[in-house]
């Protein structure tokens, strides 16, 4: 088995939210939780006895599982002109169930944190439809609808690699406007005052196209977490009377001093139809006290164990979110309600496993807490594995216990293998130190090895541990150069000449994190050098190999349909991958010579690092 969780299919890091995670009632800025809230919290909702006013629902794309192979989190990135519905269709499935209500049964767990922040909370009624299911609810008493998307436009950093920088439309964005269309087809027809409202990872691209918000009948945008204030927003939307002390019509972005630093800022919305916390608002960034339990359970057994990451890359909006953590006891809430879903396995909500509890600046794990926190959850009756969402490859070169000692506490072995999500970003030493620096900690590249002897190390440890990482990587850094490519191209097919199992994904450079004042959507495509075409192609091909390696093994279909999904995967690998080189040949016969070099190129940079006597040294320095 391997278990990365449900589709990330857009985002490098970035937690699936509804603009933010909900509050408790145990804080300054909470409300006061309600007695019905109080029977919710058993994880069951009760049957509907009226109107649903407030109606949450999801980008249908994030519902599917995708046969519960990890490979397939991609794909609806895919064109709809390259994959006809009936393959997309039957490899999506299965879609989350339903209730007899409509009721999404799983959802994902930014419409989870939602729920819980809204139900009990407010006067008003509260539901999670499932998206195939909306007529069932979106009545005349319909005040709101909600909606969670990750990728709505289709602009997000991997779906750019496979629509052609948006040129073709992908299914994703399919997928969304269909579920526009149904949502304002029910409203003109039952309830022509409601608000339709969007939130969720994805609401960053009507920030770069807001004529969009028109065009699918959107009154508002939320960005940001608002746990605690939840309830204020929603009601104030019901009402008409938004309380601006509180919210913002405007969004967060980012600008640059004299020196090139970037600062937080805000941009104003004089049409009112993006909200975000106001900076000068009373009510503060939700602390991990005032973030409440879900009460239903999340697609893929999702509980939240802390926020923010620290590691300051440029690119990533993640950074930008302050450190909190979850006590295990408070995790372990959240995987009760998924076990008594009849989800067995907990997967961690982070951006970075490996910063749980951190204490040192240099950042050097907090072991001891990230084994608690596994033993809590793995002892609870049940629960039949775990593992993160995200985590880094630094901590595990530096000290390779770290995945060892998680893969013992969950029993991984070689039928049940650990999935996760890394984002390796680039194999050259000079973009690494440029834009993502402390992503090396607690390792200093250029001293401590060069960045591909980090990651090599790492990698080995990680697939000796029964990890499978899933890495990401981005074209179109500021100041890259056709030997920073080859530097990838040289770590990718290094790593695949040793027989590791990884597997990585091309993405586009998009403006988040520090760079998001710039607006820029990276169009690889449009200016794509050999050596870029190359480590594009040199990525599928090692995506290949991996599904003939694995499709077979840790498909958790019945026999039938894993027969039917291995032989898809596998022949739709070697025609995607055909076919990519033919268009690379095609748009540029320069490309060819590149990818023939490619094929062969396993150069990576080394400085002799000895990594045995290294560890050693800094666990006596851990413990001077």
């Amino acid at each position: 088995m391997l278990d990365y969780g449900p589709p990330r299919h857009t985002q490098t890091c970035s937690l699936l939210k509804f603009g933010g995670n909900p509050g408790t009632s145990d804080g300054p800025n909470s409300h006061p939780r309600l007695p019905a809230e109080k029977a919710k919290m058993r994880g069951q909702s009760p049957p509907i006895t009226g109107m649903t006013n407030i109606v949450l629902t999801f980008d249908p794309s994030l519902g599917h599982m995708f046969r519960n192979f990890p490979l397939l989190s991609f794909l609806p990135c895919a064109p709809v002109r390259f994959v006809p519905p009936p393959i997309y269709y039957y490899l999506a499935q299965p879609t989350v169930p339903a209730d007899e209500h409509g009721r999404a049964v799983l959802a994902p767990y930014g419409i989870r944190k939602l729920e819980a922040s809204l139900k009990g909370r407010t006067k008003y009624t509260v539901e999670v439809v499932h998206p195939d299911h909306l007529e069932k609810h979106i009545r005349e008493d319909t005040k709101v609808i909600g909606v969670n998307t990750m990728d709505p436009l289709g602009i997000g950093p991997l779906t750019l690699m496979f629509n052609n920088a948006g040129r073709e439309r992908s299914w994703v964005t399919e997928e969304f406007l269909g579920l526009m269309r149904r949502i304002n087809a029910l409203r003109k027809e039952r309830s022509p005052k409601a608000k339709v409202v969007i939130g969720g990872s994805g609401v960053w691209e009507f920030q770069m196209m807001p004529e969009a918000l028109d065009k699918l009948g959107i009154d508002y945008a939320v960005e940001g977490e608002i746990d605690d204030i939840a309830p204020l927003l929603f009601e104030g939307i019901i009402e008409d009377s938004i309380d601006t002390t509180v919210f913002m019509f405007g969004y967060k972005s980012t600008t640059f001093d004299i020196n090139g630093r970037p600062r937080i800022t805000y941009v104003k919305d004089p049409s009112g139809r993006f909200i975000t916390r106001h900076p000068f608002s009373r009510f503060k960034l939700p602390k991990v006290g005032e973030i409440p339990t879900i009460i239903n359970p999340a697609i893929s057994g999702q509980a939240e164990i802390m926020r923010g990451c620290g590691l300051d890359c440029d690119f990533c909006e993640v950074t930008t979110r302050p450190l909190r953590y979850y006590p295990p006891e408070k995790v372990l809430e959240e995987v009760k309600v998924n076990v008594r879903g009849g989800l067995r396995h907990a997967w961690f909500v982070t951006d970075n496993q490996w910063a749980y509890m951190l204490k040192d600046k240099d950042y050097w794990p907090n072991k001891e807490a990230i084994f608690e926190l596994y033993r809590t959850v793995m002892s609870y009756p049940g629960v039949t594995g775990a593992n993160p969402m995200h985590a880094t490859l630094a901590p595990v070169a530096a000290d390779p216990e770290l995945a060892f000692g998680v893969a013992k506490i969950v029993r991984a072995g070689p039928r049940k293998h650990i999935g996760v999500q890394i984002g390796l970003e680039t194999g050259s030493d000079k973009l690494i130190k440029m834009h993502a620096s402390r992503k090396a900690l607690p390792l200093r590249v250029g001293v401590d090895g060069t960045w591909a002897e980090i990651v090599v190390e790492a990698q080995k440890a990680y697939n000796a541990a029964y990890w499978i990482p899933a890495y990401t990587i981005i074209l179109g850094m500021a100041g890259e150069t056709d030997d920073d490519i080859w530097d990838t191209i040289g770590l990718i097919n290094y790593m695949a000449s040793l027989n590791l199992y990884f597997t990585v994904t091309p993405m586009a450079l998009v403006s988040l994190g520090s760079l998001r004042g710039t607006r820029t959507l990276t169009d690889v495509y449009a200016s794509m050098t050999p050596a870029q075409a190359a480590l594009i192609y040199v990525c599928w091909k090692n995506t290949k190999r991996m599904a003939e390696a694995l499709a077979w093994r840790i498909g958790r279909d019945n026999p039938f349909y894993k027969i039917l999904t291995t032989l898809i995967l596998n022949v739709g690998a070697k025609i995607w991958v055909d076919a990519l080189k033919r268009y690379f040949v095609r748009v540029n016969p320069e490309n060819e010579r590149a990818i023939e070099r490619a094929e062969r190129y396993t150069h990576i940079k080394t400085t002799g690092t000895d990594f045995r006597k290294f560890r050693e040294r800094y666990k006596a320095m851990l413990h001077a």
